[in-house]
């Protein structure tokens, strides 16, 4: 499993974020559980759980955080994914450009 992301700049200090993931199971689907950075921090954390769905078709799906606010020092987006039971299965760490 692997995953990548694409930073979009929209204007001024916001952006979203596409995330694609490599190999997921099928009957899985992408849930993002979080987007925050911490004070005084200067890396944004994206949390990725794998959610059941009998439907969800799995392979390589792609997600989007919506918009968000790049704060003042925020350097870099940190994307992690996670199986249903918690143990993470890939990340990645993007600078914005």
């Amino acid at each position: 499993m692997n995953v990548s992301q694409k930073i979009n700049h929209l204007n001024d200090n916001s952006y979203d974020d596409d995330i694609t993931v490599t190999d997921v199971p099928q009957g899985q689907f992408l849930a993002i559980t979080a987007n925050s950075i911490a004070n005084g921090a200067t890396t944004r954390e994206i949390s990725i759980s794998l959610m059941s769905l009998e439907q969800a078709p799995g392979g390589t799906r792609t997600t989007n955080t919506n918009l968000f606010v790049r704060q003042g020092g925020e350097t870099a987006i940190q994307v992690k994914v996670y199986a249903v039971d918690g143990t993470e299965l890939a990340s990645n760490t993007q600078d914005y450009s």
